[in-house]
């Protein structure tokens, strides 16, 4: 898989926004040389998948200015979902290893540009160097390896158009995103049509492949063939209604139609169901209100003896 370099960016201070250079040189003792957030440590060097552009809202998108959502390199034509931990990148004649995606945030989806970057972001250091510039050719040579106890997870788009091939799956992307920055382990992503029996067997099919967590967005709404919730009913054994009680609270800060979701979650086995809603933007939405309780939830399937309570 490859893609190819659309920016290389430089920031001389730190707290400025960095701006685009002709070309760069990547050294191992500091990242790229002249920017300012280089050094010996695991932050050296940052880059963007410009993919992750689908994320923000069309309207803020609109409002930026070229590159202001540049990290160090910005490159473009992999999918985000394989720029995941301890993958080298052969960019030009140098090469990087990425060591962390995203970083700790506190700006709201909504404020666009800081959001973006500081989740999809890739950082890590340059493990040989070299001279890089627009259009060279970027290349997984190496696609690191996921951690043995990583959750195992199904993503399950429903949707009529998708399974024909006549809509693009983006809210099936979204989710992949999600799972790379969990570290997960995706053991397939199906699109389906809003059959309720399909539905059933491809939750089951998760279920019976050991599936720590399956997620599902599509077809929670009260449309004669909006038919997700009943059939994850039909399978799962326990409702943990939390996941969707906290999804319906976070976007009825948004819009009343929240109201009209029947999304649901439960546990099948040792799996954990959730149904999100259809749309992208929700989706990215719903998936930030439950993300930080996921892998605790995951923990607990798999037996982890430990207290939930915090102490004061």
């Amino acid at each position: 898989m490859h893609g190819h370099l659309i920016s290389v960016n430089l920031g001389k201070a730190r707290g400025v926004p960095k701006h685009p250079v002709e070309k760069g040189v990547l050294t191992p003792e500091w990242g790229l040389k002249g920017d300012a957030h280089g050094g010996n440590w695991d932050r050296q060097i940052s880059l963007f998948p410009i993919e992750a552009m689908a994320l923000v809202p069309k309207i803020i998108r609109k409002t930026f200015e070229e590159n202001a959502y540049s990290e160090n390199l910005t490159i473009e034509g992999i999918p985000p979902e394989n720029l995941r931990h301890g993958a080298i990148l052969s960019i030009g004649n140098a090469r990087i290893k990425i060591l962390e995606i995203g970083k700790e945030t506190f700006e709201p989806p909504e404020s666009g540009r800081p959001y973006i970057v500081s989740r999809e972001g890739r950082f890590g250091r340059v493990v040989k160097g070299g001279t890089v510039k627009p259009g060279d050719l970027v290349e997984i040579v190496d696609e690191g390896t996921l951690d043995p106890e990583a959750p195992k997870v199904v993503l399950v788009t429903l949707s009529d158009k998708g399974a024909k091939g006549e809509r693009e799956d983006i809210s099936g992307r979204f989710l992949n995103w999600y799972a790379t920055r969990m570290g997960a382990a995706v053991l397939f992503s199906s699109i389906v049509p809003d059959e309720k029996n399909i539905i059933r067997e491809t939750l089951i099919k998760g279920i019976e492949a050991k599936a720590d967590l399956i997620l599902t967005t599509g077809g929670t709404g009260l449309a004669p063939r909006d038919v997700t919730p009943d059939a994850t009913l039909e399978v799962i054994d326990r409702q943990v209604p939390g996941f969707a009680e906290a999804m319906r609270m976070e976007s009825l800060k948004k819009t009343p139609h929240a109201m009209v979701s029947r999304a649901v979650s439960g546990i099948a086995e040792k799996t954990l169901i959730i149904n999100l809603p259809g749309s992208p933007k929700a989706v990215a939405e719903c998936m930030e209100v439950i993300f930080p309780a996921l892998r605790h939830a995951i923990d607990k399937l798999r037996g982890d003896p430990t207290e939930c309570a915090t102490e004061l």
